[in-house]
């Protein structure tokens, strides 16, 4: 998928990126629920449907995150191997991959560690027979009561990761990769007639197989006992229960999508304009990615759990969970476009008496205004599909959606399934919606950045 994205221009690209990222946008709980309705049901609770809705949850990424990269490699480096005589394997293997290690480990232990932490497929696909370290951190905690066990497995859970972060950062030290696109694109127009269906059916099938289990809830949802039925979304807006669920989600979602970028904005700034001293604080926002979101969760209730500081059930800790969760996102936004602006541009504004509160309103914020719009969609996305850290520190009364959706689903009734389903697709709508608009911002940028 990264080769074809990356050196061939086609009908429906940007479309079709979109359609392939989804996955990876998608909250956990509607992959777990999608891969119930598409699987038989000898599948369910097994471990090959537990890796088949994790290599659907994360192919998008990873052919995204290589393709990226792809695009940065000069088109003139294939071109003066195959004037040496080098065959398509040989360019492959001397020039191409090496060129691309970085971005292959990176995209593999970000999956890895995706992978490791999961927890809304693993609980709704599958079940108390497949427990993983992130189910069994919850059953401990909530189930059993037996908190030391569980923050035992947290322990071990970061301690796994944080050595794989460091391994991967010394493994691609010295790394010789491009950092800036090339002038002229590599991305050619489809000509041959053998090339173009080969292509288009390696594109359409990682679209189709992106869109299916959305698809599938949403067809899952308008039928009820073998019939087509609007009853279940009837239901759902009729439902004081929810209503309320729905509520809550939309407004921890808005303080999420405020105070993230915010917070994301405060660190990228601080890492790039403050002191060398102030760096570390780049490394204290990645700790949300090697901290899951259980044990984000678990720490919040341990931590806060004595007077006069007992906030475990107070309703602002959830979104700010759910900052947390979405900060380094935010941040790994934002701050490569700000560190892309030329210094010229601030030393000029200088020179023309401005202030620095000046220089920064008028030409970085300016800048930088796309990609904060960004973080917040990412942050809204990331706070209305939160499952983990919810499971924690929702309380009845002020449920989020996937803890409704976890919750109609364990109850038995093809009515209140299909009430689930409806919920879950509402969950892939917003997510659907959050990829196209952070793809047209970014679109946007690049066109302005090509045309200056």
């Amino acid at each position: 998928i990264a080769f074809c994205m990356a050196n061939f221009r086609f009908t429906f690209q940007r479309l079709s990126a979109s359609l392939i990222s989804l996955p990876f946008v998608l909250p956990s709980i509607v992959v777990g629920v999608a891969f119930l309705q598409i699987l038989p049901s000898n599948l369910h609770r097994t471990a090959f449907a537990l890796i088949l809705a994790h290599v659907y949850f994360n192919f998008g990424f990873a052919a995204r995150l290589i393709g990226a990269q792809w695009l940065q490699i000069h088109p003139h480096l294939d071109d003066a191997a195959r004037t040496l005589g080098a065959s398509p394997l040989k360019l492959l293997t001397t020039i191409t991959l090496p060129l691309l290690r970085t971005s292959v480990i990176n995209a593999s232990l970000i999956v890895f560690t995706l992978c490791f932490t999961s927890y809304g497929v693993v609980r709704i696909l599958g079940g108390p027979s497949r427990s993983t370290l992130e189910t069994e951190i919850y059953f401990r905690a909530m189930q059993l009561g037996d908190v030391s066990g569980a923050m035992l497995l947290g322990a071990l859970q970061i301690i796994i990761i944080g050595a794989l972060f460091i391994a991967t950062i010394r493994a691609n030290r010295g790394s010789s990769e491009q950092t800036s696109r090339p002038s002229i694109s590599r991305q050619k127009p489809l000509r041959a007639t053998k090339q173009r269906l080969a292509i288009m059916l390696v594109i359409l099938s990682a679209a189709l197989f992106a869109v299916a289990p959305v698809a599938a809830i949403a067809i899952r949802s308008l039928t009820s006992n073998s019939k087509f039925t609007t009853e279940a979304w009837q239901t759902v807006f009729a439902n004081p229960e929810i209503i309320q669920s729905l509520g809550k989600t939309l407004i921890f979602a808005m303080i999420t999508m405020t105070l993230a970028p915010f917070l994301g904005l405060i660190c990228a700034c601080n890492t790039i304009y403050g002191d060398k001293r102030l760096r570390f604080i780049s490394g204290l926002t990645t700790l949300p990615i090697i901290i899951s979101a259980i044990s984000i969760g678990l720490g919040i209730i341990i931590t806060f759990d004595t007077q006069p500081f007992d906030w475990r059930g107070a309703k602002f800790m959830l979104p700010l969970a759910h900052a947390m969760v979405a900060l380094p996102l935010t941040m790994r936004i934002i701050s490569p476009v700000l560190q892309s602006i030329p210094d010229s541009l601030r030393q000029a504004s200088s020179v023309l008496g401005a202030s620095s509160w000046q220089t920064w309103r008028n030409i970085d914020l300016k800048i930088i205004r796309r990609a904060v719009i960004s973080a917040a969609a990412i942050s809204a996305s990331v706070s209305i599909g939160e499952f983990g850290a919810s499971s924690f520190l929702v309380r009845r009364g002020a449920e989020t959606l996937p803890i409704t959706i976890s919750r109609l689903l364990s109850r038995p009734g093809d009515s209140l399934q299909t009430q689930a389903f409806a919920l879950a697709t509402l969950l892939a709508a917003f997510s659907i919606a959050t990829i196209f608009v952070v793809d047209a911002l970014a679109d946007n940028s690049r066109q302005q950045n090509s045309h200056a």
